[in-house]
This record gives structure tokens, sequence and C-alpha cells, in this order.
């Protein structure tokens, strides 16, 4: 397994010179499994992703599954440049959720509305097939299955198992425990989000606020860096990458994150390898 981080900002793209480093574009990871492409999310980053493809192919058909986590825009809104997607040849099947009163395909056909974008989801060469989860799912040699994230909308994580070795995606998500009185359901959930992404090798999670910034934005469906490590903690994962950088955090802020992350895995004595995921970073399972 292959992983290949191509947007890795929350919200809204952060483009400039403050945020060369980890990089501007929204979330878009790359999976390369048993030589069959995987990509989760359709932010800005599945642009330079599509490109990448093209060039791979070198004028071969291109075939590749989508994951998208939800639909709110730092999410989705690549989709209509992913230049893969206009030629013929190209086979790609898109996976989500039903939506709160809509079909995922009318969805993900909202923003290509002629209101808002000049061509619509037909126009798309490679047709490509849309598929609502509804349990899990055996995509070719890979495992994926999906749990309900506590986020504003339809919002679900992935888990992706192959051979052995196991990928989790959470983005976007607020512990039950923080948002809600501490008790029987936050602990029941919170619970069970832990048993999802349990023995992880790589569990990339989103880690949007600092506590401060919590206090003042709780109930927006985000996570804070001392959130995560809890969870990665009792999940008892391998390595965990910071993932949905806050379009307020530049370079150095995040840098100034991820030294507190590792100072308090070191207090905690935990065996995790952690980094802040930067664009173009490959990681290898």
């Amino acid at each position: 397994m292959r992983v290949r981080f191509w947007g890795v900002r929350g919200s809204i793209p952060a483009p400039g010179p403050r945020t060369v480093r980890y990089g501007g574009n929204t979330p878009c990871v790359e999976m390369d499994i048993a030589g069959e492409t995987f990509i989760i999310d359709a932010g800005t980053g599945i642009r330079e992703l599509g490109f990448d493809l093209m060039r791979r192919a070198a004028g071969a058909p291109i075939k590749g599954r989508l994951f998208i986590g939800h639909t709110h825009w730092d999410h989705i809104q690549g989709f209509p440049f992913f230049t893969p997607l206009f030629l013929p040849t190209t086979r790609f099947s898109v996976y989500g959720m039903h939506g709160t009163t809509k079909p995922f395909q009318e969805v993900m056909a909202g923003q290509m509305h002629s209101t808002y974008f000049p061509l619509q989801l037909k126009d798309l060469g490679s047709k490509p097939e849309f598929h609502e989860m509804n349990g899990p799912l055996q995509a070719g040699p890979v495992r994926v299955t999906t749990h309900f994230l506590n986020h504003p909308g339809i919002t679900v994580g992935y888990r992706f198992e192959h051979e052995g070795k196991v990928v989790s995606y959470i983005s976007d998500h607020e512990p039950y425990g923080a948002l809600n009185p501490k008790g029987e359901f936050s602990d029941k959930e919170d619970a069970a989000v832990a048993r999802f992404v349990a023995g992880s090798d790589l569990l990339i999670c989103e880690a949007q606020y600092t506590n401060a910034e919590y206090a003042v934005k709780r109930g927006w469906g985000h996570s804070t860096f001392a959130d995560i490590l809890d969870l990665a903690q009792k999940a008892e994962v391998k390595r965990m990458a910071l993932f949905h950088h806050d379009p307020l955090h530049d370079d150095d802020k995040l840098d100034a994150r991820l030294v507190e992350s590792l100072a308090l895995i070191s207090s905690r004595k935990l065996a995790i390898e952690c980094f802040a995921a930067r664009e173009g970073q490959v990681v290898e399972l």
C-alpha cells in the first residue's frame, strides 16, 4: 500500500508563501493498493493528481475508485477539475453516502449545476458510476468499511484493509465527549470510533484546532490536536498523520503544532509515529 497526499488543507484552499511547505490544497489522498488506484476525497488537490495519473498512463485508459467522506465544498470542489473524468476511455467508480434529502449522485451533480459551473455532470466523457455505501464493500483486492462521524451533514470515515495492512481516514469529526456532556452516550460513540480505526498502520485524521480555537468553534464538527492523540492512543494505531490543516495555520504554526503533538506522545510514553501531512508526501506500508 502506497499513500500519497495531494491535498491536506481543510475548509478552504489557502495558497500563498506562508503555506508552501505543507501546501494549500483541500483534501485528496491517493492510495496505490495492489496496482489499483484508490482516492479519498476530491478537494482541490485532485486536480494535480489527475494530471499525474494522465502522465503515468501515457495514453492508456485510466481506472480507479474515488471515495467521498462528505460533500462539503472543501471535499468535492476539485471534482469538476479532475481531467481524467473528461476522457471517454476513463473508468471511475465514485462512492459516498445518501444525502439528507437527495441521492449521492444528485448531491455531487449540484455543484456542477449551470448556475455555478459551465459544464454539467452529464458532460463528463467518462460517465463515472456512482455508488451509495450501505455496508462493507469488497473493492477489488481491498475491503472497505465506513463509520458515521460527528460532523454537520452526512459524514463517514473510511477503513481500507489489504493483506493485513490498514489505512483509516477520519475527516471531519468532533469527538462526542467534547461536544456533549460526559456520559453513556458520548463514551459509547467515542469508543465506537476508536474501535473502527483500531490497529491502523496509518491513521489519517483531522487535527484542525488548538484547544483555544476549539473554545470558540465548538460544534463546528472538528477535532483538536489533543483529541486525535487520545483517539490514536485508545485505538493503538501505529502511525498517525495530522491532516485537514486549518486555513489560518501557516507553515510555522503547523511546525509548532507538530512539536507539541510529539511532546505529548513522548510524555505519555506512546509508540506512535506522528507527522503533519504535506502535499506530495508519500508513505509506504
